[in-house]
């Protein structure tokens, strides 16, 4: 794999940033398909993951959580990004990288999602005041986990798909090899 230039480190982050921002922003905005615009904000901080520019990866996200603060119009929008699907790219390509046991990975996955899942809703409770008791689930509440375990895994299956394609058909045009 050849190493990127700090320019084209430099153009490739910029792009991420803007393109991670205007999804977030049709996230915040839209009132349908919020969903696809999240997922669609996470998977631009795999093309700089793919060249194994962790730091440049990481510097994307961190831009673009903070032009998402300066820029959309309810900062709660910006939570689910913020707190999870920015970053979950980072150490999700790293760590297929470095365990080579997909059980294992997958279970270290799910622990990394569960947790800054449970993080980003006690933010909510305690710095946007919601009552989680006042959100009527026509589940009981001991179902909800397991649930949110399988959309995960829906997710990463998603996101895994996203990889290949980048991999497979977009990635030589965005990053020519000589």
């Amino acid at each position: 794999m050849l190493k990127l230039s700090p320019a084209k480190q430099i153009t490739l982050s910029a792009m991420c940033i803007a393109l991670t921002v205007l999804s977030l922003y049709a996230a915040a905005v839209l009132p349908t398909m919020r969903i696809a615009c999240y997922f669609l904000s996470s998977v631009f901080v795999y093309i700089l993951c793919a060249e194994q520019a962790y730091l440049s990866a990481f510097l994307v996200y961190a831009a673009s959580v903070a032009l998402g603060l300066l820029l959309l119009p309810s900062k709660a929008a910006l939570i689910p990004y913020a707190l999870l699907l920015g970053h979950y790219g980072i150490f999700k390509t790293f760590l297929d990288e470095h365990i080579g046991d997909r059980l294992v990975g997958s279970v270290l996955k799910l622990l990394y999602c569960d947790l800054f899942f449970a993080l980003a809703v006690l933010l909510a409770m305690f710095t946007l005041s919601f009552d989680l008791s006042s959100v009527a689930l026509p589940i009981p509440l001991w179902t909800v986990v397991p649930l949110l375990q399988v959309a995960f895994f829906v997710y990463d299956l998603l996101y895994f798909t996203c990889q290949k394609i980048y991999l497979t058909r977009i990635r030589n045009a965005v990053i020519p090899r000589r």
